[in-house]
């Protein structure tokens, strides 16, 4: 699962690394250091000549022909079932997109206590989440995830699909194969990424600001 993530950078650096437009974004953009689920988040979808920004709420729900479904938001979509699952299936098919993050946030399992780590870039630079998203009845999306590589399964038992940027282009191309898809979709090593204990402040979603991401003193952190 992945239920908290970041994204503080400057929206024009932002557009400069992942080549989008800058248009109404500019003015829809708000940075956060802890988005939750429902909350506004910045997407990267692709039309026929360039790649468009849009804010979007974190989560879509989904309603079939027949009107069932589900009210409550999804926001993560297993890789395993994305093809399969009526909620996101048609999604997958045609509503690809990137959700950039400076990094996401999961509870490690210690004994009986839930410890705040913040995943990121060693670097710091932002990256994409694989993502899907719908427009109806409001614009939406949701991330999507897969198995831990070896550094999250200390932390979690899932973690969201990271690309690479050479990959974002692949996700997004709108005549993408199956088998390419699938191939994005699995979960990878990512030697780049670093995780640290952060402080419990970040368990409250109202609370946002640099100081949630800053490391515990004395926590050592896990680097891949």
């Amino acid at each position: 699962m992945c239920g908290r993530i970041s994204l503080f950078s400057e929206l024009g650096d932002l557009a400069s690394q992942f080549r989008f437009a800058l248009g109404q974004t500019n003015d829809d953009y708000r940075p956060s250091w802890n988005i939750a689920p429902t909350a506004p988040i910045l997407v990267v979808r692709a039309d026929a000549h360039e790649r468009l920004a849009s804010v979007m709420s974190w989560g879509f729900t989904f309603r079939s022909r027949s009107g069932s479904g589900s009210s409550r938001p999804l926001f993560n979509a297993r890789s395993e079932t994305l093809a399969q699952r009526p909620a996101f299936r048609a999604a997958f098919a045609e509503r690809r997109c990137l959700i950039p993050a400076n990094g996401f946030y999961e509870w490690r399992s210690d004994g009986g206590k839930k410890t705040p780590m913040w995943i990121h870039r060693a670097d710091e630079r932002p990256f994409a989440f694989a993502g899907i998203y719908n427009t109806r009845p409001t614009e939406a999306a949701s991330i999507i995830t897969c198995e831990p590589n070896s550094m999250m399964s200390a932390i979690h038992n899932r973690m969201p699909v990271m690309l690479s940027d050479e990959q974002c282009y692949e996700w997004l191309d709108p005549d993408a194969d199956p088998e390419t898809l699938n191939v994005l979709l699995a979960s990878r090593e990512w030697p780049d990424m670093a995780a640290w204990e952060v402080p419990n402040g970040v368990n409250r979603a109202g609370n946002d600001g640099p100081q949630l991401i800053e490391q515990v003193d004395g926590a050592t952190p896990r680097l891949l």
